[in-house]
């Protein structure tokens, strides 16, 4: 069984030596798999020291992880090792039938890739930072200027400072909303709006806004007869292009050519931009689609600089629409080529589009109508609880949602969320951050119990939380600052699906069975009146069983709901949990009268009386 698992497992007795191991612990600590046989006195130590890329560091961790092998324990290694760089050594108690402690077991876990990626990020926000200040210190500088001192300006020193901010103001936010397409982009939350685009018409508009823009340079368009209609999102594309030819205008400051060349190659279109200016040294090419990437200030002297963004969003909504870009460049002062390709088909069919002026703000608006508020359901008040801590943005929503036909409760701490939820079941819940609790943190202890609709509100910019409130059960997501008429057009969508009149949500804020008592609102478990302390798992564990009180639920399901898809084959771990879940609720742990066992399927919650 144990071979089944991806990490490495071991189990040790109470004298260090080894019960029993498979076969990816030998991997990851370096050893044959007849060093590891039961009963061996193996140093496991020392094996991982002896790994580690900083021994002392490495030894305190470990000395840490060993003191009590009554307790769970966790950290994290840093190794020598070519391809696993980064170790999780996990070590959690084993006890006898009788409760008595026979030794301990020890997981292992390859996150080298987990580590970089989260090096990844905490690199590409420190070169935000970095590259937000300069605006941002231009904008104090001007403020302060002109606040600080009791001289009156000239109104033309006063003009050109206000137009310093004004223009650095324009700065920072292009900055951030560029950052933020490219993160959404990589991490596959960036929607794309596919349509069939004409896009020889894409391509003839934009060369003539620039020959309008830049008319030191000379535009050359060639497209092939007969172009079919591109499978694509064409407000993503247009933004790609642009960003291309502002590189090829910025850096060919003494005018020129830039050729724009299609053409079709099998199943792709393929798309270069080609300029005749500074050119891109060689050692760069492979750099310059990552974040921030600038060419050195030698190699672009005298040139304009850009976010370093571009190029990075560029890399990405090609990829998202499946296609490739690449540059090209002889050499410095030989001028650069960048292409890209896009596949020309695509499955299911997509509305046309015709690239025209008129057609960017008829897509971002989508479809909905401007002028007519759609009329809910009169049959009853729709019913929505609101719960956010700012009191400015609660009335303001509240307003127009009472506008709209709901009936709206408005929640700013959590006791008064789950006390308003008691006393009705609401049609649906917008959700933010409270005083006292966050919306994730509240999205959990809801879903504990209840599977009312939920569309979560969180900050712009905090995409990473965006995804984890969609993974704790949010059924639509709205990042502020919103948009008022998209949000009210998602509620709106959310109560056409409302159940019929009279239909009401099942939601149990308090479970009993026998003495057992779950408090979901506090979340907090009693057995004959008596708290229980649970960690995190084991409640979630818990719970999981209550929501199926009196049915069987199989291992698999079990390692799904409270660990996640990827654990499905893991049966240990439920085996572990529900040894120490009983050990805290059951009178006689070794005859369980609430957790009962299913021999060879799995366990049930029984319904007791109380």
């Amino acid at each position: 069984m144990t071979e089944n698992l991806r990490s490495g497992f071991l189990l040790l007795n109470q004298r260090e030596r080894l019960a029993c191991a498979n076969s990816r612990a030998c991997v990851l600590l370096g050893c044959q798999e007849a060093e590891l046989t039961a009963g061996a006195a193996v140093d496991i130590r020392a094996r991982l020291l002896a790994r580690a890329a900083d021994p002392l560091r490495a030894r305190e961790e470990l000395d840490r992880l060993w003191e009590h092998p009554e307790q769970e324990a966790a950290t994290d290694l840093a190794l020598l090792d070519a391809a696993v760089r980064w170790l999780r050594v996990r070590s959690f108690p084993v006890y006898g039938d009788a409760g008595h402690l026979l030794g301990r077991g020890l997981l292992l876990d390859d996150i080298t890739l987990e580590r970089e990626a989260a090096q990844a990020r905490s690199e590409a926000l420190a070169l935000a930072a970095h590259e937000l200040k300069t605006p941002l210190a231009i904008i104090k500088g001007c403020a302060t200027t002109l606040l600080g001192s009791s001289r009156r300006w000239d109104p033309a020193v006063q003009r050109e400072m206000l137009e310093m901010i004004d223009a650095q103001a324009d700065r920072l936010h292009e900055i951030l909303n560029t950052l933020l397409d490219v993160w959404r982009l990589d991490s596959g939350t960036q929607t794309l709006r596919l349509a069939q685009v004409q896009f020889e018409e894409l391509l003839r508009r934009l060369v003539e806004q620039r020959e309008r823009s830049a008319p030191g340079h000379r535009f050359i368009l060639r497209v092939p007869p007969a172009l079919p209609p591109v499978p694509c999102d064409p407000l993503r594309i247009e933004q790609v292009l642009n960003h291309l030819l502002d590189n090829a205008v910025r850096y060919s400051p003494g005018g020129g050519t830039i050729r724009l060349e299609v053409e079709v190659e099998g199943a792709e279109l393929r798309v270069s931009i080609a300029d005749q200016g500074i050119g891109i040294p060689r050692e760069h090419l492979e750099h310059i689609f990552q974040r921030f990437y600038r060419l050195p200030r030698e190699e672009a002297e005298g040139e304009e600089e850009g976010s370093g963004l571009g190029l990075a969003v560029a890399r990405a909504t090609i990829e998202a629409h499946g296609g490739r870009i690449w540059a090209d460049s002889p050499g410095p002062g030989q001028g650069a080529t960048f292409s890209f390709t896009l596949p020309l088909q695509t499955t299911g069919e997509l509305p046309a589009v015709m690239a025209t002026a008129e057609a960017a703000p008829a897509l971002a608006a989508g479809s909905a109508s401007t002028s007519a508020a759609v009329t809910l359901r009169r049959e009853r008040l729709a019913s929505v609880l609101l719960a956010e801590q700012d009191a400015r943005i609660a009335r303001y929503l509240r307003a127009h949602l009472e506008e709209q036909g709901c009936q709206v409760q408005v929640a700013s701490h959590s006791a008064q969320f789950f006390r308003l939820l008691d006393l009705q079941v609401p049609d649906l819940i917008l959700l933010a951050n409270l005083a006292d609790i966050t919306a994730l943190e509240l999205l959990r202890r809801l879903r504990e119990f209840s599977e009312i609709p939920v569309i979560a509100l969180c900050p712009a910019g905090h995409d990473e939380e965006g995804v984890r409130l969609l993974d704790a059960g949010a059924d639509d997501l709205v990042y502020k600052p919103f948009n008022l008429r998209e949000l009210l057009a998602r509620v709106r969508c959310r109560l056409r699906r409302r159940g019929p009149e009279g239909a009401e949500q099942k939601h149990q804020p308090v479970f009993r069975t026998g003495d057992l008592v779950i408090d979901y609102a506090q979340h907090q478990v009693f057995v004959a009146g008596q708290p229980v302390q649970l960690s995190r798992t084991e409640y979630r564990l818990l719970t999981t069983l209550a929501q199926h009180v009196g049915m069987v639920m199989t291992h698999e399901l079990l390692l799904e709901k409270v660990w996640g898809p990827e654990y499905n084959r893991e049966i240990d771990f439920v085996w572990v949990y529900i040894s120490r879940l009983r050990r805290k609720i059951e009178p006689d742990p070794r005859h369980p009268r609430y957790i009962l066992t299913v021999p060879d399927v799995g366990y049930k919650l029984a319904r007791l009386p109380y």
